[in-house]
């Protein structure tokens, strides 16, 4: 049997954004914060001394004070439990934070995970395991979207992560969510996500070009955390439009350069996603206490969810044109 040493976790130091906070309901923060204090504590015996934390923000958009105020309120022990530190930056956006927190970091491997993700019991040790093997460079944990009224568990049902029921789904598909991930350092400072006219398609696309060069990864449904779910409709219009933006980009960069070409795409994908969702919605909504008698008021949502975003990627196929990357560097550098 292994020893107690044996199975300590390496060090690590946990990059969190501040910019999901500004955005979700301070409760939806103040959970997440409260289960990443509780995942510490609960794996007290296993870390190899006090873990970094780093918190990163805008600070043209949030004050220190505030930050602080919220731990000190909702998780004080995190004081006790890791190195606090709160990293100012002058306007960097989601990807921007998470590439310079691991430009500072000093650990060998470090965890990304989002301000509104809580995190569950025996996440840390599912999201460090797979790095004991040597080859693997990033690890991808598991989202599920939180939900409390109508429309969060809509879009439970309906967005980019899986219920907690299907763990083996998401176990195979081939992503890695910049909300709840690791990365040994060296290899992500030499592979950061990359600058692209998209609003949140960097992941994905850093992913598919890792992949494609032959990096070892891996993905686990152990990892797991409760994202915040999206705050009210006028919000979710917003997401829906530039989701369809970012998706027009994604085609464009997957090879469909012709404006009708894209604007082919764009139907296809408004077909697949309302009949994945209501497919979804019919036959899962019990899974997220959705009860029948909201079922149609669900799908009008989703239907209205995917209309905004075909909106989005037919006003980008027509109004916009990229210059396409010869490589992923080359999009990092531009």
């Amino acid at each position: 049997p292994m020893s107690r040493s044996e199975q300590k976790l390496p060090p690590f130091t946990v990059l969190i954004e501040w910019e999901n906070a500004i955005d979700v309901e301070d409760e939806w923060t103040a959970r997440a914060m409260v289960a990443f204090q509780s995942e510490l504590e609960r794996c007290r015996d296993l870390l190899s001394g006090r873990p970094k934390v780093m918190y990163l923000y805008n600070a043209n958009a949030v004050q220190e004070d505030t930050i602080l105020n919220v731990i000190d309120r909702v998780a004080p022990k995190l004081r006790e439990l890791a190195d606090l530190e709160l990293v100012p930056t002058p306007g960097l956006t989601y990807y921007q934070l998470k590439n310079f927190g691991a430009q500072r970091a000093q650990t060998d491997i470090v965890i990304m995970l989002d301000s509104d993700a809580g995190p569950q019991p025996g996440w840390l040790p599912g999201l460090l395991k797979p790095f004991a093997d040597q080859e693997i460079e990033a690890v991808g944990g598991f989202t599920v979207l939180g939900y409390e009224d109508l429309l969060s568990r809509t879009m439970a049902l309906i967005w980019i992560f899986n219920l907690a029921s299907e763990r083996e789904i998401t176990a195979q598909r081939k992503k890695i969510h910049a909300n709840n991930c690791a990365m040994r350092t060296e290899f992500f400072r030499s592979n950061p996500f990359p600058e692209l006219p998209a609003f949140k398609k960097q992941c994905g696309i850093w992913l598919r070009d890792i992949d494609r060069r032959g990096v070892r990864w891996t993905r686990t449904a152990d990892a797991m955390t409760v994202h915040a779910p999206h705050p009210g409709f006028k919000f979710l219009a917003w997401r829906a439009w530039t989701a369809g933006l970012d998706r027009d980009f994604q085609a464009f960069y997957s090879g469909t350069r012709s404006r009708i070409g894209r604007l082919g795409y764009a139907f296809r994908m408004w077909g697949k996603k309302t009949w994945r969702a209501t497919r979804r919605i019919i036959s899962k909504h019990t899974e997220v206490d959705l009860p029948a008698w909201q079922v149609p008021a669900a799908l009008l949502i989703a239907y209205a969810f995917y209309t905004v975003w075909l909106g989005g990627e037919l006003w980008s196929a027509l109004r916009r044109s990229f210059t396409p990357p010869t490589n992923l560097h080359q999009a990092t550098q531009q």
